[in-house]
């Protein structure tokens, strides 16, 4: 096993698909090292995804389509692949990027590794919640549920004072 100290960078998007959120996550990754600790990213199942071309791990989880948002697949969040996976990793932190699935992998690693979750607040999720779901009650619940979720991480960072303002704003 190895000692090094690995941080577990966990995101619903992440290479062949590109955006911002999905680009943070694989330059903490590449950074991380230089810092002297390991990186590690779990992210859902892409049928085109090449993950050989990183120089850190990368754990894919199952993965359904989804019309909901376009070219994303939504993970399936209860595998027992992702415990048997790591097993062998050192992980003092598990760091989430977005607070759908990849926020419901870091409570479960959390269970059984004991270690905090930090979550980067990157969107306004209220507004996307309003846009891929048409009906008020069910977005009322979406957002309960993101809460809930957000709620249960050790830390929240906010990428930007409008984030933040958005996310006290969704909270209340």
């Amino acid at each position: 096993m190895d000692n090094t100290q690995t941080i577990c960078l966990l995101n619903d998007s992440f290479p062949p698909l590109i955006d911002g959120v999905a680009n943070t996550v694989v330059n903490y990754a590449k950074h991380l090292p230089k810092q002297g600790l390991k990186s590690l990213v779990i992210t859902p199942d892409h049928n085109d995804a090449e993950d050989q071309k990183f120089e850190y791990p990368v754990i894919r989880y199952p993965s359904i389509k989804t019309q909901m948002v376009e070219g994303y697949p939504a993970g399936v969040p209860f595998s027992p692949k992702i415990a048997r996976a790591t097993e062998t990793e050192n992980i003092t932190l598990l760091h989430s990027h977005c607070p759908v699935v990849s926020t419901l992998v870091a409570r479960e690693l959390r269970q059984i590794r004991n270690v905090p979750i930090v979550m980067t607040y990157h969107t306004k999720f209220d507004i996307d919640i309003a846009h891929i779901v048409k009906n008020t009650h069910l977005q009322e619940v979406c957002k309960k549920v993101l809460l809930s979720n957000i709620s249960a991480c050790d830390e929240i960072w906010a990428v930007s004072k409008g984030a933040g303002e958005n996310l006290r704003a969704f909270s209340n």
